[in-house]
């Protein structure tokens, strides 16, 4: 089998079938012009679409992040050290001990009840080794 040589040049072409008219692209250009339309077309940005969303998402988000903050303040305020308390009663002189058992209730006067058994050597031994146990007998204070 022998094949021919192919000169694309001096073979004969096959027509495809279509013409093209006269003038066509000359006139195409402005054809396609006259198929646009005059105004120009109307340019929504992602931001301008979406603002709603966009706002919303950051009210959450700014929520979100400000609850933990606002409600470790109110703790805060709240919470009274125990210092802070005896500090109160111990300067406040217009509250007396008889106005302070009257505030407690049968739970919290259990609770300060104490259960230790105290024996009377423990008991000798202590008040023979505190030195400051005769101002604490005459201070009135």
């Amino acid at each position: 089998m022998d094949m021919k040589d192919f000169k694309i040049d001096t073979s004969e072409k096959i027509t495809t079938g279509f013409q093209i008219p006269e003038g066509y692209w000359e006139a195409f250009s402005e054809k396609v012009m006259q198929r646009i339309p005059k105004e120009e077309p109307k340019v929504i940005s992602f931001y301008a679409r979406n603002k709603k969303w966009i706002y919303t998402a950051a009210a959450i988000l700014i929520l979100t992040l400000s609850l933990p903050i606002v409600n470790q303040l109110q703790n805060k305020e709240q919470e009274l050290s125990s210092t802070e308390i005896e500090n109160y009663l111990t300067l406040n002189k217009s509250v007396s001990d008889d106005d302070l058992v009257n505030l407690l209730e049968q739970e919290d006067i259990e609770k300060l009840k104490v259960n230790t058994p105290i024996t009377k050597d423990a008991l000798e031994d202590e008040l023979s080794n505190n030195i400051d146990l005769e101002q604490y007998i005459t201070n009135e204070n």
